[in-house]
């Protein structure tokens, strides 16, 4: 039998989780303990949460909420809140079977994307969950309803006819796993001045220094609601905001939560997240971007084949156009490393300065053709020229500063007014060469000892890239830092040269 207790608005932070505070009167009456799932229902809204057991934050009586529950719900205090035991779900049934080898059905999946979306599992539960994506695996149709059990949890945003575009509205998507993410925030200006739609998410660091989200906070906001999204498109033709500020998929948000904590990741998995997502958005056209090497996601070739493949036949079971690029990594995508550095990078290219990094605007501008072509924006072979003179005459510049003031910027910066930390310390080379790779595991290290993502002045700016020549005592990188001890950490690390280059002898 539940119970109504008064809510209490905690100012305790937000939280990746759901997480309310009981007396522990309150939680022994109703068979509650710290670390268990409870129900609240407040209204019409029902939340699974985790319970945290007090003798003193809250009273007999009265249910602690943290902020993401309040705040997002605008929960006034002293609501009436009802709280149960939650009911055993199917679900487990499912998975216990999955466990067993079984294959699920539709209903099966789509209820199990449903009550991970509403925290109805525990992580633990969870983790079993995805467990099988290694073992037993899934089979076509199994992706097929898992992903769109996935997309049908959430908010859906519809950008079709919003500026003549018809139904066409296109996006970009990496599976990441590179240091360096300048190729986005430069691509979709130059799409949307050449008169693309294109509401690009994005997501914060994972596995990287900075996610494409954290790289662009430094310039414009990127917590976005749905409203100021359709706005941004509606007036530009574009949007570049972070993912995490509405509610797609939430079945994935969870399930990232507990991969990370986890620290697996399965190919089958990236391959739902990434297409529930644009399911969600309406995307019509994609270009899905596969960078693979060793150090990356994909060190083995064949699966990047195999996602190639997979991509182009999920994606075109819900009547998206979906185009792959393979590309073989040997180091970054660039020069530098970390949030200032790297947006200052991307506006170098756009500002079309002397000392932007070639190799970034020639990646950039291949995937910018292929998408112009794909969508029939212009003919087949003349996508790279079209992209190459929007980016050249200023027009991609524009529409990124146009893009930034409709998200909320509140001036136009240059590169050269982003300054990365004060404290910095060169590496250089102890010896003659030509890099050969670098690793991009080691960057991300490094990075982090820095202070990355959360410091966005600090990262790394690098000299030399795979295939150019070195001299003994030429500078390799800078690496920069806002106080002396996390500079120390990442001297240690940068200084081992051997972990991060590999030379071919001249």
């Amino acid at each position: 039998m539940g119970f109504y207790l008064r809510s209490v608005n905690l100012d305790l932070g937000e939280d990746n989780d759901l997480n309310i505070v009981l007396n522990g009167k309150d939680a022994n009456r109703i068979g509650l303990h710290e670390g268990e799932t409870a129900m609240v229902g407040i209204g019409e809204v029902e939340l699974y949460c985790d319970v945290i057991e007090t003798d003193s934050k809250v009273a007999e009586g009265e249910i602690g909420l943290f902020e993401e529950i309040w705040k997002d719900y605008d929960i006034k205090p002293d609501t009436s809140v009802f709280i149960d035991l939650p009911e055993a779900s199917a679900s487990l049934d499912a998975i216990s079977r999955k466990l067993r080898g079984e294959t699920l059905t539709k209903d099966d999946l789509m209820l199990i994307m449903k009550d991970i979306g509403k925290r109805k599992l525990k992580e633990t539960e969870i983790a079993f969950f995805i467990s099988t994506f290694f073992n037993p695996g899934f089979n076509d149709d199994e992706i097929f309803w898992m992903t769109q059990g996935m997309a049908d949890g959430g908010d859906k945003l519809d950008f079709r006819g919003i500026r003549d575009n018809g139904n066409l509205v296109a996006d970009k998507h990496s599976i990441g796993g590179v240091a360096g993410k300048g190729i986005t925030p430069t691509l979709i200006p130059i799409l949307a001045a050449g008169g693309l739609v294109v509401p690009n998410t994005s997501t914060r660091a994972i596995t990287s220094p900075a996610g494409t989200a954290d790289v662009l906070e430094v310039v414009m906001p990127v917590a976005l609601s749905k409203e100021r999204i359709m706005s941004t498109v509606k007036e530009t033709g574009a949007s570049m905001f972070w993912g995490g500020s509405l509610d797609l998929s939430p079945a994935d948000d969870v399930i990232i939560n507990v991969e990370r904590s986890l620290r697996i990741q399965e190919f089958q998995k990236v391959l739902v997240s990434i297409v529930a997502k644009k399911v969600c958005m309406n995307i019509t056209n994609i270009l899905i971007d596969l960078p693979y090497g060793k150090g990356t996601k994909l060190e083995d070739p064949e699966d990047a084949k195999m996602l190639d493949r997979e991509f182009r036949k999920l994606f075109s079971k819900f009547g998206i156009g979906c185009d792959v690029i393979t590309r073989f990594v040997k180091g970054p995508d660039g020069r530098c490393v970390g949030p200032n550095l790297e947006i200052q990078e991307c506006l170098k290219i756009l500002e079309r300065d002397d000392d932007r990094c070639e190799s970034l605007e020639k990646i950039t501008v291949e995937m910018a053709s292929r998408l112009f072509e794909n969508t029939g924006k212009v003919g087949k072979g003349v996508g790279k020229k079209y992209a190459q003179g929007i980016l050249d005459s200023g027009r991609a510049l524009d529409k990124f500063w146009d893009i930034a003031m409709a998200q909320g910027a509140t001036k136009r910066v240059q590169a050269k007014d982003i300054k990365p930390a004060k404290l910095s310390f060169d590496v250089l080379s102890d010896r003659t060469g030509t890099i050969n790779y670098i690793s991009n595991r080691a960057l991300v290290t490094i990075a982090r000892a820095l202070g990355n993502p959360k410091i966005k002045d600090a990262g790394m700016r690098l000299y030399k890239l795979p295939g150019e020549n070195v001299k003994k005592g030429e500078k390799l990188m800078t690496i920069y830092a806002d106080t002396q001890n996390r500079l120390e950490n990442g001297k240690s690390l940068a200084l081992d040269l051997d972990n991060i280059y590999k030379f071919k002898k001249n």
